[in-house]
């Protein structure tokens, strides 16, 4: 693939994977900035403010949780560990780092988090389904050794894949999986569900389950002990936890009796 998009200087360069990041967020800027919700529950400066402070805690988020679950990969460079422009994000890791940030930020501005979130929940898989392409242009994430005729091969030594194995497109089903979440929230939940923070945990939930499955044809995962019936990797434990708190969280708010904010 092409990890590296144009040389600046020296070691500097355009990495794909950055600019397929900061796209998938120009993308979910432009839509969530537009949606006829936001205009009612924040101004202008806070919504910007608001989506800064997520940007930073999501790949704060992100890059510690693949650190920790990937950290035999920086055995020989221990400074990459710090370098989330060569790649290298879990999804779960930056949505929990934006959901422990971003509600104290609104809490202080007295904006109801739930609703905000809720607007994130509709277009956040959008960015994420972008932002997988630069998985795959970086040759991160790459998938499991397959002989299926869409398999991938990757020759670029400058990627993070194996070179010269067909591969399973593990980035492009999560990209897929990713988009077609957006379309189910987009066009059918939301026309569903209308108390506040539901489409927020129906995206955790959807995403968790989406993660949890491509990861069995992931290359780079790393299993624990066997688990019931499958032998798990580090992420898919933390997504079936992530997933047991979405719904708990699903629950609640379809229960609760203030629903106003």
């Amino acid at each position: 693939m092409y990890p590296r998009l144009l040389h600046i200087y020296g070691p500097l360069w355009i990495q794909s994977y950055g600019v397929m990041i900061a796209l998938g967020f120009l993308v979910f800027l432009f839509c969530a900035y537009r949606h006829p919700l936001r205009k009612k529950i924040v101004n202008d400066e806070t919504f910007f403010n608001t989506l800064f402070i997520g940007l930073l805690a999501g790949i704060v988020g992100g890059r510690l949780l693949f650190v920790v679950t990937s950290f035999y990969e920086f055995a020989d460079n221990w400074l990459e560990m710090f370098f989330p422009w060569i790649g290298g994000f879990v999804v779960s890791g930056s949505i929990v780092g934006v959901l422990v940030a971003v509600p104290l930020y609104l809490y202080i501005k007295k904006v109801s988090a739930l609703q905000f979130f809720d607007i994130a929940a509709i277009y956040g898989p959008l960015m994420h389904a972008i932002a997988r392409l630069g998985c795959l242009f970086a040759g991160c994430c790459y998938g499991a050794p397959t002989s299926l005729p869409w398999a991938i091969t990757f020759t670029d030594p400058a990627g993070s894949g194996p070179l010269g194995i067909a591969l399973h497109p593990s980035q492009l089903y999560a990209a897929l999986a990713s988009f077609t979440i957006f379309l189910l929230i987009r066009f059918v939940a939301t026309q569903r569900l209308k108390r506040p923070g539901q489409l927020l945990f129906l995206y955790l939930c959807l995403e968790n389950v989406s993660r949890f499955s491509v990861d069995f044809l992931r290359g780079d995962r790393e299993t624990l002990q066997k688990f019931i019936f499958w032998d798990l990797s580090h992420v898919q434990f933390l997504s079936l936890v992530f997933f047991a708190i979405s719904v708990i969280g699903l629950v609640w708010v379809s229960q609760r009796k203030n629903a106003n904010n």
